[in-house]
């Protein structure tokens, strides 16, 4: 399920798609910037379910979705995105002594802003790939903490294009303290989705939260040297290491039985007379 050229098949798609979207629609449309972001965006799902697709056929579709949509998990896996995750932010931001966060002044608008990020603000574009797919792929070969900086540097490469398009969340920040904080914050989702037994959900949360945190605190509007982003970037690596440090760098990662039912070979419905 995992061979490289599946793997590669998800990598060319996603960053194909995404980077194609992109550069094609912001050098030559007048369209929005944001979206053009949206737009290009989905390209990890939609390697994610095309991959699944290729492994197999309707049943890997329909399991993919059916990862995103199992509400039921510990109050753990609920609480580090809605309360740890924006405890981060928050220290980032005082330590940085900035006012006047949308989060300080109207919080309120935490939850339309959590609607939107589920929606189109990268979630559904891009968990059903990285999540979804790739991370699974990426832990049946490497150890998890590997297999999480891996997914890391892949993530932040992926969003390379959006550092050079006015008008992006990325347009303001330094590409390697962007690129840190995302390996640092791919190995705490590692810690909760492979802690809620692979669900996917948890993943989502995670995802949309530190995007809602990054827009409520105001780090993407950073104008001048990006303080405010590399003091998130520190908390977040002392976050991970915790993490990695409490679970010995496995980050609860616990070889599942596969949930996909392999097709019996035709050899073996030979022999079971089914051929």
């Amino acid at each position: 399920m995992y061979k490289n050229k599946y793997i590669n098949l998800f990598l060319l798609v996603s960053f194909g798609y995404s980077w194609l979207i992109w550069g094609s629609l912001y050098w030559w449309t007048d369209l929005p910037i944001m979206v053009i972001v949206i737009l290009g965006a989905f390209g990890p799902s939609i390697a994610g379910f095309l991959t699944m697709y290729r492994l197999r056929g309707g049943e890997g579709v329909t399991h993919l979705l059916r990862k995103s949509i199992q509400f039921q998990m510990s109050w753990k896996a609920y609480a580090i995105p809605f309360l740890l995750v924006p405890f981060l932010f928050l220290v980032a931001y005082w330590w940085t002594d900035r006012s006047g966060a949308l989060l300080v002044r109207e919080p309120w608008w935490v939850v339309p802003y959590f609607f939107y990020m589920l929606v189109l603000g990268g979630t559904l574009q891009e968990e059903y790939g990285w999540r979804g797919y790739l991370l699974d792929a990426l832990q049946s070969r490497f150890s998890p903490l590997l297999a999480s900086l891996s997914l890391g540097v892949l993530w932040a490469m992926w969003h390379i294009p959006l550092f050079f398009m006015a008008g992006t969340g990325q347009a303001n920040l330094s590409f390697w303290a962007y690129g840190l904080a995302v390996m640092a914050y791919t190995i705490i989702m590692t810690w909760v989705y492979n802690g809620s037994s692979r669900n996917l959900w948890s993943a989502f949360l995670m995802h949309t939260m530190f995007n809602v945190m990054f827009v409520m605190v105001g780090f993407e509007a950073e104008s001048d040297y990006p303080i405010g982003f590399i003091h998130l970037t520190i908390i977040l690596w002392t976050a991970a290491i915790l993490v990695i440090w409490k679970t010995y760098g496995k980050l609860n990662y616990e070889p599942l039985e596969e949930m996909i039912p392999s097709y019996p070979s035709v050899t073996q419905r030979i022999r079971e007379g089914k051929e």
